[in-house]
């Protein structure tokens, strides 16, 4: 039987797919933008009340297609505005942090970090 953490991270990333995004939860060998790459965050789970409802800290790589600097800043910004009106109600989008250039597989991608939590129950 699945447990309710990686119950809850598979429908997390059924409902961001149904919003027509490309997610993975896992780190792939090979990056091919545009991605949203599902992360654990710190601390992993908090106690919301005093009975079995947790707060599940997960941080969303989202990584933009390749393209001029100009072109990949509109796509990230983009790309972010899918990530947040794709969140389903039983998540909280905490913060959007600066973007950076990820390197990886000797390419470098436009990315940003989204930290949200997911409440569920154990």
């Amino acid at each position: 039987m699945t447990n309710e953490i990686t119950l809850s991270k598979a429908e997390f990333k059924l409902d961001l797919e149904a919003a027509g995004l490309r997610v993975l939860e896992y780190v792939p060998e090979r990056i091919v933008p545009p991605i949203v790459i599902i992360n654990s965050a710190s601390p992993y789970l908090t106690p919301s009340t005093l009975g079995s409802e947790y707060d599940l800290s997960l941080e969303l790589v989202i990584i933009a297609a390749t393209a001029t600097n100009k072109q990949a800043t509109e796509l990230l910004d983009e790309a972010i505005a899918n990530v947040l009106t794709a969140m389903p109600r039983y998540a909280r989008v905490l913060r959007v942090n600066e973007p950076y250039q990820m390197q990886t597989n000797n390419a470098e991608y436009l990315s940003v970090n989204v930290s949200v939590e997911l409440e569920i129950t154990i």
